[in-house]
């Protein structure tokens, strides 16, 4: 199974945040009890298979890569699309994502295979104020090479991956095909300990302030509450928060980033399986600007209830595309295998108690970027992306 790893290595890892699709309310270190009667049939089913394949297979096989498939399999057929089972390196770039901060050389890669059938790294993202992006590695750049060694000299994906992770202080030399030039070059770069930023913020024409959260973990409150300060002593009269491609995340990052934009009441509220409801709600004290928010359909969890809201109390307009619509939130238990079950734990609601299940956020202006624009979503400039001309119209009229 392969999944797009983060070159970093985690710092300071406090509770975990930001599973994929979820909004997630916190890490339980599970004591595995053993299995009850409900699932003698399985086991059994299990070992007479494992003594077919003892007896009959002629191929070669992992049965660590075995085991992964059938946890995977286990919670895929609960039939939640937003439980699942993470094996241990998968958990662990996500545990390296929610760090204070990291070392590494910050990017996000996944396995790509090219015409010619080589193997290359695709970067995914850039980690705001990375090594990476410090020597100009941008999105969708791919590294063909580490140290001068290609790909699949180094033995494929995981041994590129392996090879440029290591010691803080060390260079590694990454063979670059840049996407924005076309052209190839040697970058080297210094893995370094850094921040995780989330938020990121600048001013647009006519005074409007723009706020991008890519996403919600420990630290993106204090970011997002920074951002607003620098803002409005920059001058802003408006401001446009950006949550498109947002996965979500913690929920007390939520929380905390609305008080400081809506007035006094219910800001959210869960309810578990025994039926107990737990409410968050807000101070009095509210920012009072125009505010716009852009959403896509890859905006879950946390991002859309974050536009929810805002639209809820008349606060902002919501910009963009329908939401993926969720409302189940999620805890991970850790498993003795190194692995996580992430599970639903909890359905979830807006200020005026409705779900988003299967629904989602409908904006108050739709707008869709083209397929090209979307293949260029993080390269492109102001003027060409549609949504965000949309959001500074509506805050203009």
């Amino acid at each position: 199974m392969k999944h797009s790893v983060s070159l970093q290595r985690a710092v300071a890892v406090g509770v975990m945040t930001a599973v994929t699709c979820s909004l997630v309310t916190g890490l339980v270190v599970y004591d595995i009890a053993r299995p009850d009667n409900s699932l003698t049939e399985v086991y059994d089913s299990l070992e007479e298979m494992q003594e077919i394949v003892d007896n009959y297979f002629v191929g070669e096989y992992d049965m660590d890569n075995v085991r992964d498939y059938v946890l995977t399999g286990y919670a895929e057929g609960l039939g939640d699309r937003w439980t699942s089972y993470m094996t241990e390196e998968y958990y662990q770039s996500y545990l390296d994502s929610a760090a204070d901060s990291t070392v590494g050389i910050g990017v996000t890669v996944s396995e790509k295979t090219t015409d010619d059938g080589s193997t290359v790294l695709y970067v995914e993202s850039v980690a705001h104020g990375s090594p990476a992006e410090d020597a100009g590695i941008g999105p969708y750049d791919e590294i063909t090479a580490v140290d001068g060694k290609t790909i699949d000299a180094l033995g494929g994906y995981q041994g590129a991956v392996d090879a440029i992770l290591g010691e803080e202080g060390k260079r590694v030399t990454l063979t670059v095909d840049a996407y924005q030039t076309g052209s190839s070059s040697d970058i080297s770069v210094t893995r370094q300990e850094y921040e995780q930023i989330h938020v990121t913020a600048r001013m647009l024409e006519d005074n409007i302030g723009y706020i991008c959260i890519e996403q919600f973990t420990d630290q993106t409150d204090e970011q997002f509450l920074d951002a607003l300060d620098e803002m409005t002593e920059a001058g802003a009269e408006a401001l446009i928060f950006d949550l498109r491609n947002n996965p979500g995340g913690r929920l007390t990052a939520l929380v905390e980033s609305l008080d400081a934009l809506l007035p006094e009441g219910d800001i959210i509220s869960l309810k578990d399986k025994q039926g107990e409801t737990e409410t968050y709600t807000s101070d009095a004290e509210e920012l009072n600007l125009p505010m716009a928010v852009m959403v896509n359909e890859e905006s879950y969890s946390a991002a859309e209830f974050f536009a929810a809201a805002l639209q809820e109390y008349d606060k902002a307009e919501v910009i963009g595309e329908q939401t993926c619509g969720k409302g189940y939130s999620q805890q991970g238990f850790e498993l003795s295998d190194g692995g996580c079950l992430n599970i639903s734990t909890h359905c979830y609601y807006t200020p005026k108690g409705e779900s988003l299940i299967d629904k989602g956020v409908t904006p108050d202006v739709e707008v869709s970027l083209s397929e090209d624009k979307m293949e260029r979503f993080y390269v492109l400039e102001d003027g060409e992306d549609d949504q965000l001309q949309a959001a500074i119209d509506a805050l203009k009229s």
